[in-house]
């Protein structure tokens, strides 16, 4: 499918990038916005606003008064439609049939450029996302990841490493925060727009139409970040619990970094899949636990890397020294062998993703925006298939350092 498959790159008179991508054989497409525009660059007083704004977009316009209205709307289109928020990145995008692709160009700028926030669905919304954050804290297998992030990174004087903020940022947002928070950061040098899946090159005027006449003149450009990495090695979190959880991390490298085809295979056979090595020590050869899996995050200055597991409580040390030991012993035991099923591994798992729209709109348009490059998909496999051994012994005897191991666990006090 790659061989047939070409972005098409095209700017707006305000600054929008825009790529289309037709794809043969696919049915659906999908319309993505994409924002530079995330936790990472939030102030102390700004926690959880870029959270709140993407939560916003689906609340009323002028042309749609109410969610209700956008909720059917998109429904009755029979669309799917979703939005997500990162660290460095926040996206919108809907997945409906080609006939449809106008009405879902005009439905994503309507809600993204012409929402009321409306001061009582901010208030309500307030609510909603109170309730989504301690979701996530009585929960300690989502909870993890979000507070290994927050442990390596929370000393950084810029940044919010919990995306959703905490509860005590988010009881005092009201209408004029959250404008205010989008009239400084939705640039339009720092939005991009992908359509992609069963689409053609017309659908640029479409997208021109309904774009092209976006302007923010009280845009700021993103603050600079300095990513200041703790010092703490061990956090233990006191809750009532039947199993014990814990994440154990590491310091790794950003994804500017080129050796990132390197670390990802070296993830995909510590603990990335059912074959690991980790999945197998941990679950089949000692059936300590049911869920081990990788966790981390990268940001265009530095990123971590780590496992997580869930496992009895009086058995949490043994599965903790599982994971220690194998990260000390890995740069020197690493096989060939290991590594080809690795990279088969990842090369079918994204063969598999590439019928889905909702892939090749986020491929792209996360490529352009956050790493300005127009590397097609076929040319990073090829990145994968001619890593090599050497690679990625070179890169454990860095990176897995005992000293450098952060561990955090949740267990009964």
């Amino acid at each position: 499918m790659e061989k047939n498959v070409k972005t098409n790159f095209f700017s707006l008179g305000n600054g929008i990038r825009v790529a289309i991508v037709p794809i043969e054989g696919l049915k659906s497409v999908t319309v993505e916005v994409f924002f530079k525009i995330g936790s990472k660059y939030e102030y102390k007083n700004e926690f959880g606003m870029s959270h709140f704004l993407e939560h916003m977009a689906f609340k009323g316009t002028t042309k749609r008064p109410t969610a209700s209205v956008i909720n059917k709307e998109i429904d009755s289109k029979g669309a799917g439609y979703n939005a997500g928020t990162g660290h460095e990145m926040t996206s919108y995008y809907i997945t409906t049939t080609r006939e449809n692709i106008p009405w879902a160009v005009d439905m994503l700028s309507d809600m993204l450029f012409n929402s009321t926030f409306d001061y009582k669905e901010v208030k309500k919304e307030r609510g909603v996302i109170i309730e989504e954050i301690r979701m996530y804290q009585d929960n300690p297998m989502m909870r993890l990841s979000g507070e290994m992030t927050n442990f390596l990174y929370g000393e950084s004087k810029i940044g919010c490493w919990d995306i959703a903020g905490k509860v005590s940022d988010i009881e005092g947002v009201d209408r004029k925060r959250v404008v205010d928070f989008r009239n400084k950061f939705i640039n339009p040098d720092e939005i991009v727009i992908v359509l992609a899946g069963n689409v053609g090159l017309d659908s640029f005027d479409e997208v021109k139409k309904c774009f092209g006449i976006f302007e923010n003149k009280k845009s700021e450009k993103l603050p600079h970040v300095e990513v200041v990495l703790g010092e703490r090695r061990n956090m233990v979190i006191n809750k009532e619990v039947e199993q014990g959880h814990f994440a154990m991390a590491v310091p790794a490298i950003s994804w500017s970094d080129k050796r990132k085809y390197a670390f990802e295979l070296l993830d995909i056979i510590i603990s990335g899949n059912s074959s690991s090595r980790l999945y197998q020590k941990i679950r089949e050869d000692k059936a300590l636990a049911y869920y081990v899996f990788s966790i981390g995050e990268t940001f265009k200055e530095t990123g971590f890397w780590g496992v997580q597991s869930g496992v009895k409580i009086e058995k949490m040390d043994e599965a903790i020294n599982i994971v220690r030991s194998e990260l000390r012993e890995i740069g020197d035991n690493l096989k060939e062998e290991e590594l080809i099923r690795a990279k088969d591994y990842y090369i079918g798992k994204t063969k598999l993703r590439m019928d889905r729209s909702e892939y090749w709109s986020k491929y792209v348009g996360q490529k352009i925006l956050l790493e300005n490059s127009n590397q097609g998909l076929e040319e990073e496999l090829e990145c994968y298939r001619k890593t090599n051994l050497k690679e990625l012994v070179e890169l454990a005897k860095e990176i897995f350092i005992d000293k450098e191991i952060r561990l955090i666990s949740i267990k009964n006090n």
